[in-house]
């Protein structure tokens, strides 16, 4: 069971709540005595015995708890060789990618059956490598669906450059000439270029581009189209 509580460690002095674990009410008591600052926003147990999945600032980790130690660290399923943590992000970055209307996106090309989605910054080198894949993965029966995100953050010249592409008359051709060095038209309008660099964050990108394939699979980093036609079966 989630236990979730609204308060800060910098400010806690002390606090009563229930735990379906002692465990869980002994690890509050360690943080408590080593972080400030921090608010903790949830705490559930993990797949491992005196593991827990503690979510503070938005950001979730996994720390084994024992006596008077604490680890923080990664978590791998041995069985199944995946990152426990790094699996149940991407599980949360596809859902919300799931709640994102279409319209919201800039679609490359015609509508296709399938598709991958693609956090992206209109300067960094790899995005612009990325997307010299488009025309291939059309090809294959794929399109391509932008979520800008500027790495430099709001109010950055990317950030003005990805509003620009966003509100041209032609997004998609605007996006292409600035994947390829070229000056797109400063334009202004209504645009999610803010929402979106918000919402990356809170799910965790690190950086760009981040590839989601239709069955939920986070690809981090840069991926060649040869790979993404076989990801995406």
């Amino acid at each position: 069971m989630v236990i979730r509580l609204a308060l800060s460690l910098f400010l806690l002095t002390s606090f009563t709540v229930s735990y379906s674990d002692d465990g869980e009410a002994q690890l509050i008591e360690k943080l408590n005595g080593m972080t400030s600052g921090a608010a903790i926003e949830s705490i559930e147990p993990a797949p491992a015995e005196n593991v827990y999945i503690v979510t503070m600032n938005s950001q979730e980790y996994y720390i084994y708890s024992q006596g008077d130690y604490l680890l923080v660290g990664d978590l791998f399923d041995a069985m199944r060789q995946v990152n426990v943590g790094q699996e149940r992000n991407n599980q949360r970055i596809a859902g919300v990618i799931q709640e994102i209307p279409e319209s919201e996106m800039i679609m490359m090309g015609e509508p296709l059956e399938k598709y991958v989605t693609v956090f992206t910054d209109t300067d960094c080198f790899y995005c612009q490598k990325f997307h010299l894949e488009v025309p291939e993965l059309q090809s294959h029966g794929i399109q391509v669906r932008y979520l800008m995100f500027p790495r430099a953050g709001v109010g950055s010249e990317s950030y003005y450059e990805a509003v620009s592409v966003w509100c041209s008359k032609d997004s998609a051709e605007a996006m292409t000439v600035a994947k390829a060095g070229g000056t797109v038209d400063p334009a202004e309008c209504d645009n999610p270029v803010a929402r979106q660099y918000e919402l990356g964050k809170l799910v965790g990108i690190q950086g760009t581009p981040t590839i989601i394939l239709q069955n939920g699979t986070v690809i981090n980093g840069y991926a060649d189209s040869e790979r993404l036609v076989a990801e995406s079966g």
